[in-house]
């Protein structure tokens, strides 16, 4: 996108203040000036009529106030005669005080911690601690996936679709709804969880986002963030966010973030401090970005429920990335592999064959090993030794540990904490439990 000129423009477009002043004056000059004509006019002395309006105007300004004081005491003594008439005793009118203006409360300015410092001088520093780093050239050709084509043709009597978006569904929502290549009046959101199993594309589709956006990527994860203390996090924050609002559009990106929001740390990941961040990315991130701010927090992580319920508030959004279906599978062994040995080094038959056995594996595990089982040596002798579909199978049984698809049963996870975290999957539960309970009133 990027390459076509298409950006990231994060919430409504701004205009320049100066093309609208003269948008304006354009706009006035053609009002006042339609029914002069000024051809007879030589001499471009004064236009009598506008001389006469102006001068009549200031008059009537300098009267109103007169006529104003002489109408209150005209009212007045009416209102005397009239309490004569009826034998009541006059009481003068009073006259209300304005309300006096509030003061507004002074903000509390806060202290720059970095006022003595330059902008290019704390992005160098982010960039030397591995803070920022730089994004490799990923586009949305590089996320393989296909729609989910069954999904419209099986929508139940409420005309809900029974069937899950497959990966080319969600890649279209990020693509045309969280990048600004949808409608500009939508707001994008501050915060997005990208959720899935192990190794099924969610940092390929994290930095995909960056750089077609060409944003700073800024990466908080445990591991960058374990040096710090609690006294040294206000700092970083504070150059975090100020280098992110400086160089828009920027990503604060936190890889397995439900490690941030652990319900229990491992002993094996206590070293990290993985919940220093817990208490500053609702306080010093997300408050800090404004509506027109082109930053984003993006969070992944391949374990959601094993994160406090707190996770499920600070992100705006959630996105759950599904396992591969056969469509996907497919163009995955397609273009991977013609990539590695060529379009003639397997038969077409070939690419649906691998597509239907290995059609839950994860896109990861299947570019590894394509990658793996068609090295430099393999590839010398394909024109000797034709390339065999046993070949990948090998690969995936006779890995340490063995490389299996996910499990039912972990799928079945991802849904439960997915329904809980997005908000149109809690609206159709609540929408059923409504229904059921029509059916049994009927009943």
């Amino acid at each position: 996108m990027k390459e076509h000129g298409i950006y990231d423009i994060a919430y409504d477009m701004k205009t320049n203040k100066n093309i609208l002043n003269i948008e304006k004056t354009i706009k006035q000059y053609s009002i006042d000036w339609r029914m002069i004509d000024e051809y007879l006019n030589k001499n471009h002395e004064a236009i009598k009529d506008w001389v006469t309006e102006g001068e009549l105007a200031i008059i009537h300004r300098e009267l109103r106030a007169l006529v104003d004081e002489y109408m209150r005491l005209e009212y007045e003594i009416l209102r005397k005669a009239l309490c004569m008439d009826l034998n009541k005793k006059y009481k003068p009118q009073r006259h209300k005080k304005g309300k006096s203006k509030k003061k507004k409360k002074k903000k509390k300015k806060v202290k720059d911690m970095t006022a003595d410092r330059t902008l290019e001088s704390l992005y160098e520093e982010l960039k030397a601690e591995g803070i920022i780093e730089k994004c490799e050239k990923k586009t949305f050709e590089s996320f393989i996936s296909d729609f989910n084509f069954v999904a419209d043709d099986t929508r139940d009597e409420d005309h809900l679709t029974t069937l899950g978006p497959a990966k080319g569904d969600i890649k279209m929502v990020v693509q045309e709804c969280m990048l600004g290549l949808g409608e500009f009046t939508v707001d994008k959101p501050k915060s997005l969880c990208i959720a899935g199993p192990l190794n099924n594309g969610k940092k390929l589709l994290s930095q995909i986002i960056a750089f077609e956006i060409d944003a700073v990527f800024m990466n908080l994860s445990p591991e960058k963030t374990q040096a710090y203390s609690n006294e040294d996090l206000n700092y970083l924050m504070h150059v975090v966010m100020k280098v992110a609002k400086a160089f828009q559009p920027a990503i604060i990106f936190i890889q397995d973030v439900h490690r941030v929001y652990w319900k229990r740390i491992p002993k094996e990941q206590e070293y990290l401090n993985p919940r220093l961040l817990q208490k500053v990315i609702s306080t010093k991130i997300l408050k800090a970005i404004k509506k027109e701010d082109k930053i984003m927090l993006l969070g992944t992580t391949d374990a959601p429920w094993s994160a406090k319920p707190k996770m499920r508030r600070v992100f705006q959004k959630s996105l759950l990335i599904p396992r591969c279906d056969y469509g996907t599978s497919f163009l995955l062994w397609l273009e991977v592999l013609a990539n590695y040995a060529g379009d003639d080094s397997v038969d077409d038959y070939v690419y649906s064959a691998l597509a239907k056995v290995f059609k839950n594996y994860n896109s990861g595990d299947v570019t590894d090993n394509i990658a793996d089982t068609l090295d430099v040596r393999r590839r010398m002798k394909l024109k000797s030794k034709p390339l065999s579909p046993f070949e990948f199978l090998t690969n995936f049984i006779g890995a340490n540990p063995p490389i299996f698809p996910p499990e039912e049963k972990l799928m079945e996870k991802f849904q439960k904490w997915y329904q809980k975290a997005n908000k149109l999957s809690i609206a159709r539960r609540k929408f059923f439990k409504k229904k059921e309970e029509k059916n049994k009133k009927k009943k």
